[in-house]
Formats: structure tokens, C-alpha cells, sequence
């Protein structure tokens, strides 16, 4: 098996030189695992694609642990030592929801099915996707509303969420582009409504940390993107607090 160095002083298999069968990567995993340790490795990574899913068990039996998993494939790790360090055990997941307000002062809010009160437009992000484009389509999935981000006047922690991880749930403010209601999925969302701001605030049917959260931050600005990430390691958002006025 091929592998490279990592900057924790631990080895990275290359996926594409694993053995196809359990008798093929037992060897050779173990012959791997030899060196490791005379050299004094802290980790092995081991990251088995959905089709080698067999493998998993050899590599459990020869001391790597799960690490991390996608839908097509499986993480898994060997430290040299009980208090060698593992960096990056992801810890949460990213929801977003779109305050958006339109000229009239009306809130966009929708009720999702087998719900009772209204709220925000949002969901979670997907995995590579921007803050950005991720609460601009899931306010276009639900609503059919077209928008543009203004920026994140909130956030939001929420554990245990799901799976023992914690959510981050980040409000944005977008603007509308258009006004014609159309949701795009209905099997999930039930209703979709321009609501008077002060209607929405009053009903007591809508839940209390919803109209909170609306009251506080619909005249927010909060952080801005921003066009600073020219350095050598380029970020994908940035988000900064506005300058002040005085």
C-alpha cells in the first residue's frame, strides 16, 4: 500500500492502492502497522470507500477506531500512542435560516407540514456549500422567494442536536428579489406567507423563541460579507461587523 506523511508526524494510506480483498489487506496492513511503529508514528489514516466496506472489520481488529463518515465513505484511524492527537473529530452540524422582510414591512415565513406556527425559512447546509448560496436556496426551495443576502445578524447553539453533535444555526438577512409565493417543496412545507410583522410578533401560536428571535433582529444589520481574502490560504466567506456610524 501507498501512503504520505501528515503534519502530526502520522501516515495517510492512498485509498487507490488498497487491496480489493480481506486476505490481500491484512498483510499488508499489518506490515504497515510494523513500521509505524518502529518509526514511531503517531497516527495511521485509513479512509475505506463504500465498495471495501468489508476491509472494515480487519482494520478494527488490528486497532484503528472510527473517525469520521459520508454516505460513500469511512475514516478511520490508528494512534501509536492512547494520547497521540487526531485532529478535526467534526462536532457539529450547520443549519441556516432566512430573515427576509420586504417593502411593505411584511416577514416571509412558512409552516412546515405536521407544525402548528410559522417561522423562518432555512434548513441545513450542505457539505462544500457557502453560508451564502446555502440560505438563498433553501428560502427558494420553500417559498419560491428569489434573494439576496444583506448578512448574518445571528446565531444560534443548539446540544445535543442529532447523532451526539451539536448545531450551529446562523440567521441571515436577505432582501427579496421577487414577491410571488411558490413553494418548491411541498412534500415538506405545508404553507408559505408574506406576514404583517406585528401579526406574526402576536400570535401567540407562533413559538416564543421564533418571535424573539424576529422581534430582536429584523431591524439588525449584524456582519457584512465581506471581499477581504486575498491571502495565501483564500477563506470562503468572510463576515465582518460594519463600521460604525459615529
Amino acid at each position: 500500500m501507498q501512503y504520505r506523511q501528515d503534519a502530526f508526524n502520522g501516515l495517510i494510506i492512498d485509498a487507490a492502492s488498497l487491496p480489493a480483498t480481506r486476505e490481500a489487506f491484512a498483510p499488508a496492513l499489518a506490515e504497515l502497522l510494523d513500521r509505524a511503529r518502529r518509526e514511531g508514528r503517531n497516527l495511521i489514516w485509513l479512509t475505506l470507500p463504500l465498495a471495501l466496506g468489508e476491509l472494515v472489520g480487519v482494520a478494527t481488529a488490528a486497532g484503528f477506531v472510527f473517525h469520521n463518515c459520508l454516505e460513500e465513505e469511512l475514516t478511520l484511524v490508528w494512534r501509536g500512542t492512547p494520547t497521540a492527537f487526531a485532529p478535526f473529530v467534526p462536532t457539529h452540524s450547520l443549519g441556516v435560516g432566512g430573515l427576509v422582510l420586504n417593502s411593505h414591512g411584511e416577514l416571509l415565513a412558512i409552516r412546515e407540514r405536521g407544525s402548528q406556527g410559522y417561522k423562518r425559512p432555512g434548513g441545513h447546509v450542505e457539505l462544500g456549500e457557502d453560508l451564502g448560496p446555502a440560505v438563498i436556496r433553501e428560502v427558494w426551495e420553500e417559498t419560491g422567494i428569489r434573494s439576496a443576502l444583506r448578512g448574518v445578524v445571528g446565531l444560534v447553539t443548539t446540544h445535543p442536536y442529532r447523532f451526539g453533535k451539536s448545531n450551529l444555526y446562523v440567521v441571515c438577512r436577505l432582501d427579496p428579489l421577487s414577491a410571488e409565493i411558490a413553494i418548491q417543496d411541498p412534500d415538506e412545507i405545508e404553507d408559505a406567507r408574506w406576514l404583517a410583522l406585528p401579526d406574526y410578533l402576536a400570535d401567540p401560536g407562533n413559538s416564543a423563541f421564533n418571535r424573539e428571535l424576529v422581534r430582536s433582529l429584523a431591524h439588525a444589520e449584524g456582519l457584512a460579507p465581506s471581499a477581504l481574502n486575498s491571502e495565501r490560504y483564500p477563506k470562503a466567506e468572510v463576515f465582518l461587523a460594519q463600521s460604525s456610524k459615529d
